[in-house]
């Protein structure tokens, strides 16, 4: 269809077989009726003005018109493609929820990395059948088109929509349905095309729900990957150490549940640093008893309790000390010169 025929009024015409006619394939030999009053309809193939299909008498209001073409447009395609056993493509949106291990370290169900890709189906695939304008015995209502499976399982309902919206009692009852808003010759060669998605502003789907995913790692940026994170690592020398960053650039090789969190949360607890230096191999091999801190101001203060062996009477330290300062002898095993740098 040219551009020139979307603004048209009058740019389709059933021909003698009932098919839906447009105005560029019409000859002067035949013979059409309107979709919308079955009226007479005389093709204007002239030269100077566009073409058109004109009525003889007085013409039917537009909304009737257009109503009756989208609906005659999407049965004859659906039919077309059956008949042919070619595809009638339907392109939805399904939702994708990353649960990997980069989110766990969010510490919040709440925050959820999702995002939507599309979910496409041949519709011949689950409804085999195309009805114009039948009453649904199950539900009492008309539908458009209805389509629908040989065994009676699935139902769609087809409705086209130039001023009127699918009704409330229609969505309620839980059958998938999809409107399409026609309003004039473009629309309809968009029904004729086969080929329909939720991304197209002219088609609402209601009742349609593909399933969910859950992948393991993101398909692309992280939706929850600006969530500033605080990373800590202990050097070789004993100091604790932090880094902000954001989610998406945490390392999973190095980082884990144990030594990372939002910066939102604040900084070292007792309770997250009896958990972080609990599991540093190289203090666990030297100590006897867990160290633990509590949070101050800058939440790296502490105050350890360092258990030291000497002449085989064990001794409980108490000593404040900055945790950055923290040193250990890898000499000897848990001698007396184990401690809190003062």
């Amino acid at each position: 269809m040219t551009t020139q025929s979307s603004s048209i009024q009058y740019a389709y015409a059933l021909n003698g077989q009932g098919t839906l006619t447009h105005i560029s394939d019409a000859l002067r030999s035949h013979t059409y009726t309107c979709p919308g009053c079955k009226s007479p309809l005389t093709p204007v193939l002239g030269e100077i003005n566009a073409k058109h299909f004109r009525h003889s008498e007085e013409c039917c209001a537009l909304e009737t018109y257009l109503h009756k073409c989208g609906k005659e447009a999407f049965f004859y395609r659906y039919q077309q493609a059956l008949s042919r056993a070619v595809p009638i493509s339907l392109e939805l949106e399904r939702r994708v929820s990353c649960n990997g291990a980069r989110l766990a370290l969010v510490r919040d169900k709440t925050s959820q990395c999702l995002e939507s890709v599309p979910a496409r189906y041949n519709m011949t695939k689950f409804f085999d059948l195309a009805e114009l304008e039948k009453r649904d015995r199950t539900t009492g209502l008309q539908p458009d088109v209805m389509l629908r499976d040989t065994a009676g399982k699935r139902r769609c309902y087809i409705e086209i929509c130039v001023t009127h919206p699918c009704s409330q009692e229609k969505i309620d009852t839980g059958i998938p349905i999809l409107e399409f808003k026609v309003q004039s010759a473009a629309d309809i060669q968009m029904l004729l095309s086969g080929s329909y998605s939720t991304k197209d502003k002219r088609l609402n789907a209601f009742n349609w729900r593909p399933p969910s995913q859950v992948v393991d790692s993101c398909s692309g940026p992280c939706s929850v990957g600006n969530v500033g994170m605080s990373v800590w690592s202990l050097s070789d020398s004993g100091r604790l150490n932090e880094q902000i960053m954001p989610l998406a650039e945490v390392d999973l090789l190095t980082s884990s549940y144990v030594n990372t969190w939002p910066k939102s949360l604040g900084g070292l607890s007792w309770r997250r640093t009896y958990e972080l230096l609990s599991v540093m191999p190289i203090l666990m091999r030297y100590f006897l008893t867990a160290l633990r801190a509590n949070k101050l101001a800058d939440g790296r203060t502490a105050i350890c309790n360092v258990a030291v062996k000497q002449n085989r009477f064990l001794i409980l330290k108490r000593v404040s000390a900055p945790v950055t300062r923290l040193m250990h002898d890898q000499k000897a095993n848990l001698g007396a010169k184990k401690y809190c740098q003062p």
